[in-house]
């Protein structure tokens, strides 16, 4: 038995070790994006987990929970988007507001399993910035031309005002 009980001590050591390592890494990712400044919303689809329960009513309730990189409060940070699911209410699923936890808040286990998402996550993050940059880049362009049109047409206007005014007078 003391056998058993020292494996357990080490393990649960172990663990607690490895889970403080990864906690600082999640947070040393999740500081690095926000020095980004991406500020945009991602929910990655699919569920680090899935959980079922009866409620008071009878019918099954449906906890899903999604790694997601929202706003939380004023700065946009790593999470886990928490949704539940009313078996009454399937239809009306994508609908719910779901609640949004910091991903270091979170339990370890959601904790853990976000990690192996991630990389996901921030590729999907670095395809809408990406896009987001080729469209401005677009109507920068679009913007500098009009605007070229602009006072092009604003200096013939003061020209011809000109001209009229020299033979006006």
């Amino acid at each position: 038995m003391n056998e058993r009980l020292n494996q357990l001590g080490q393990a649960a050591r172990r663990l607690n070790e490895g889970s403080d390592q990864l906690n600082g890494l999640i947070s040393a990712i999740d500081k690095a994006l926000s020095r980004l400044m991406i500020g945009m919303d991602y929910v990655h689809p699919r569920p680090l987990s899935e959980t079922m329960s009866i409620g008071r009513d009878g019918k099954r309730v449906i906890e899903l929970a999604f790694l997601g990189y929202l706003r939380i409060q004023s700065e946009y940070h790593l999470c886990i988007k928490t949704v539940k699911i009313l078996e009454s209410k399937v239809a009306l699923a994508s609908e719910t507001a779901g609640t949004v936890t910091p991903l270091l808040s979170a339990p370890r286990t959601l904790r853990h399993s976000a990690v192996d998402v991630l990389p996901e996550l921030i590729q999907v993050l670095s395809h809408q910035v990406g896009d987001l940059v080729a469209q401005m880049e677009r109507r920068c362009s679009t913007a500098k031309a009009l605007l070229e049109q602009l006072e092009g047409l604003e200096a013939q206007i003061a020209a011809s005002r000109e001209a009229l005014g020299q033979t006006g007078g």
